[in-house]
């Protein structure tokens, strides 16, 4: 039998899976959150360090 047979894994019982969704998705909202904030420090690097510096356009 290979280890990764999934036949003869049991299924899940209803209380396992109902702890699962309890749980929530606190990683991914976290990640989420981390992905937001490194996209507007980048965002306001350029603001500041290419935009602001060239000046007003006329």
């Amino acid at each position: 039998m290979e280890a990764y047979d999934t036949h003869s894994a049991t299924p899940p019982t209803d209380d396992e899976v109902e702890h699962v969704v309890k749980a929530g998705p606190h990683g991914a909202i976290a990640l989420a959150g981390v992905a937001a904030v490194i996209v507007m420090a980048i965002w306001f690097g350029f603001y500041f360090l290419a935009f602001l510096p060239r000046g007003i356009i006329h």
